[in-house]
């Protein structure tokens, strides 16, 4: 079990940006334009780093610098996921700056990869600028996983099996670390929301959260393979972003492999929740009825099931369609017709150098216990 959060962002209110980018940032758009003849097509490029700048400051006064990839479309400029620094998002500026890699072709996104610990939670955000995008769809898109960072760090897999013996020992038990947990996860979603509202005085964004579980064997309706690319390729992009940040077969995660099964041994009730392919990819929602995990094959791994159709909602911003990615159409626009002959930066213009802020929800999935009735809520355990 995981949770997710994806946050969109209507540019509408942001048509005035406090300055073009700055040092490091303004390096990086200068190598990004160098072979630019389009001027429309610079000051796009200028927009997108000035946003991604004031980005960084609303993440840094909450604490998150810890920078994991920073990529160009399905180029990678900066991968740094080996390393230990939590405090780097100088260092990759700087990289970025001073890289030799860099196309100056147009663009098309930007996205950036972090990692931030709380108390319990292991948490892995991306964050991404789209100049071209579908109708309806936000272009700053953010997406939140939260994990179980004790379950995590178990090294040994009987210690592992007694940890969860301990979460499944009782209903009541299950029911209280979901709720701690899911605390501390909406606890910095609040934090995160505030400081982009405080610093980037954003009158609309919006957001929504899910409380995950993978149930191995299942494959996403409308399934993509991967897209096949060099070592410089963001090949996993399909995959939510803590596929990304971790192995799918790192010990770190067995955790979520063996979530169902303990549900399905235990009996569970499980409720509220969306289950997951094991590449991340939502199939179907659990709504407040809910039913119990240990009734049929519905939570056994391995075992043949045909998911009910219960769709999972997405949050205002994202087309109102779930696609085969895990960030339920997150990313992806939920397959409308693409606009490539505007830009939504065209709205946008520069302020003074003092003008701004200091430099730099609707929680729970769908309700699907209610709104499709007994077949979802308690039929899919049948």
């Amino acid at each position: 079990m995981y949770f997710s959060a994806t946050m969109t962002i209507d540019p509408g209110q942001l048509s005035q940006l406090r300055r073009k980018p700055t040092k490091g940032f303004r390096r990086f758009a200068e190598l990004l334009t160098g072979n630019l003849l389009s001027s429309q097509e610079e000051h796009e490029t200028f927009t997108a780093l000035s946003i991604m700048q004031e980005i960084n400051v609303v993440l840094r006064s909450i604490g998150v610098a810890d920078v994991v990839k920073f990529t160009k479309d399905d180029l990678i400029l900066y991968d740094d996921s080996v390393s230990s620094n939590s405090d780097d998002i100088g260092v990759a500026v700087d990289s970025l700056s001073r890289g030799t890699n860099l196309s100056s072709e147009s663009f098309q996104k930007l996205s950036l990869l972090l990692e931030h610990h709380l108390d319990t939670l292991a948490l892995i955000i991306e964050i991404r600028i789209l100049k071209v995008h579908s109708i309806g769809v936000y272009p700053i898109q953010i997406a939140v996983n939260g994990l179980d960072a004790e379950l995590q760090s178990v090294e040994a897999g009987v210690s592992l099996n007694e940890r969860l013996d301990q979460v499944f020992g009782s209903q009541q038990s299950y029911d209280d670390y979901v709720e701690t947990k899911k605390a501390e996860f909406d606890e910095f979603l609040n934090r995160l929301e505030e400081a982009f509202r405080g610093r980037m005085r954003i009158d609309s964004l919006h957001s929504r959260v899910y409380t995950n579980i993978v149930r191995p064997g299942l494959e996403p309706s409308g399934h993509r393979s991967p897209a096949n690319g060099g070592s410089n390729s963001a090949d996993s992009a399909s995959n939510p972003p803590m596929m990304q940040r971790y192995d799918n077969r790192s010990d770190s995660l067995m955790y979520l492999w063996l979530w169902s099964s303990m549900m399905h041994s235990n009996n569970t009730h499980c409720r509220n929740s969306t289950i997951v392919t094991e590449g991340g990819q939502p199939v179907f929602s659990v709504g407040d009825q809910g039913f119990d995990a240990g009734a049929g094959s519905t939570m056994e791994p391995d075992v043949p099931f045909e998911p009910p159709l219960c769709p999972i909602e997405p949050v205002e911003g994202v087309d109102g369609e779930i696609t085969s990615s895990s960030d339920f159409g997150l990313f992806d626009g939920g397959g409308a017709s693409i606009q490539q002959d505007s830009s939504w930066f065209d709205s946008f213009a520069f302020g003074g150098e003092s003008s701004g802020a200091d430099a730099g929800s609707d929680a729970g999935g769908a309700s699907c216990g209610s709104s499709c009735g007994g077949g979802c809520g308690g039929g899919c355990g049948s």
